[in-house]
């Protein structure tokens, strides 16, 4: 599936998982999985909890990942 086809999918607002980082101030992420018809996980959705309807954020399961690398080694740098 291409990267622009993920954006084809807006998960419905009941599969979206808050963010905890983001839980106490009002505004909040929110995160969903993208599946294809087979039920296959193939992306995620980032979106915002104030605004549902919003297209939000896709990311591929590869970008995902990196992104969240890329946090835990922010973290690490700043000995959290």
């Amino acid at each position: 599936m291409e990267k622009q086809e993920l954006y084809d999918v807006l998960p419905p607002v009941e599969e979206r998982i808050k963010s905890p980082l983001s839980e106490g101030n009002g505004a909040c992420a929110t995160f969903a999985p993208i599946r294809n018809s087979a039920g296959d996980l193939i992306g995620v959705y980032q979106g915002d909890s104030q605004n549902p309807d919003l297209l939000g954020v896709r990311y591929t399961l590869d970008e995902f990942h990196a992104m969240a690398d890329g946090i835990d080694a922010i973290r690490r740098a700043l000995g959290l």
